[in-house]
C-alpha cells in the first residue's frame, strides 16, 4: 500500500519536473502522470529487470511523454540525466538496515527491503545535488525509523515541512510516516491528523479508499 500512500500526497504546484528514486515497476509516476498530465517524471531505477517493467508499463499505459526510465545507480545520476534539477523527489525507499533482520535470498526482493544500494544518507545526499533551490522531498518511511530521517535531515540541511503518520487502526501504533522536507526552509512543521487504514469495525476508512480514485 506505500506506493499508493505516498502518491497521494504529492500535490503538484502547477508544471514540475518530478524524479522518482527507486521507482520500482513505475507504481508511483504512473498514478502521477495519470492524475497530472502535465508533470515531466524520471523514474530511476537500478534494478535491470524492475525498470524493464516500468518501461513497459509506460508504453502500455502511452506515457512516454510524461515519464522516462533511467536503469542507474542514483549515485551516478547525473543532472544531464535528469534534464537540469528538479522540483520534487518521491522516494518508498528499503526500509530495513542492512545489518538488521533476516536478508531474503532473492536479490531483487533483498535490494528493495534491505539498505544494500540505497540508504537514507544517500537519499538526502542525492535529493540535496538534484533538486532545485526550494524543492521538495518526500518519503514514506516505517515510523519506528523517524529518528534516522530526522538525523539525516540536519546532516544534510533539510528541514521537515510536514510529518504525517499513517496507523492501521486508530487504537494501535503507527506503521509509517509520510515526511516531506525542504531544502533551504525555515518554516515550522506541520504535523498533519494520521491516516487510518481500517476502522474499528475492520472496513476500509473512507479516507484510505479516497487515495485510489482518480
Amino acid at each position: 500500500m506505500d506506493p499508493f500512500i505516498l502518491a497521494a500526497h504529492i500535490q503538484p504546484a502547477g508544471v514540475e519536473k518530478i524524479i522518482d528514486i527507486g521507482c520500482g515497476c513505475g507504481i508511483i509516476p504512473l498514478i502521477l502522470a495519470k492524475r497530472h498530465p502535465d508533470l515531466k517524471i524520471t523514474g530511476i531505477e537500478i534494478q535491470a529487470e524492475l525498470s524493464g517493467f516500468a518501461r513497459q508499463n509506460i508504453i502500455a499505459n502511452r506515457l512516454e511523454n510524461n515519464v522516462r526510465i533511467l536503469h542507474e545507480n542514483i549515485k551516478n545520476v547525473r543532472l544531464c540525466d535528469t534534464n537540469g534539477k528538479t522540483d520534487i523527489i518521491i522516494s518508498n525507499p528499503p526500509y530495513k538496515k542492512k545489518d538488521s533482520g533476516r536478508l531474503n535470498p532473492d536479490l531483487q526482493k533483498a535490494i528493495a527491503r534491505h539498505e544494500i544500494t540505497l540508504d537514507i544518507d544517500l537519499l538526502f545526499h542525492s535529493s540535496k545535488r538534484l533538486l532545485n533551490k526550494t524543492g521538495r522531498l518526500y518519503i514514506i518511511f516505517p515510523a519506528e525509523r523517524i529518528s534516522d530521517l530526522m538525523q539525516a535531515m540536519v546532516r544534510h540541511a533539510f528541514s521537515p515541512d510536514y510529518i504525517r503518520f499513517v496507523h492501521i487502526k486508530e487504537n494501535l501504533a503507527a506503521k509509517r510516516v509520510i515526511l516531506c522536507a525542504k531544502k533551504n526552509s525555515s518554516r515550522s512543521c506541520v504535523i498533519c491528523p494520521p491516516l487510518y487504514i481500517y476502522t474499528l469495525e475492520n472496513k476500509f476508512t473512507e479516507e484510505y479508499l479516497s487515495l485510489f480514485k482518480p
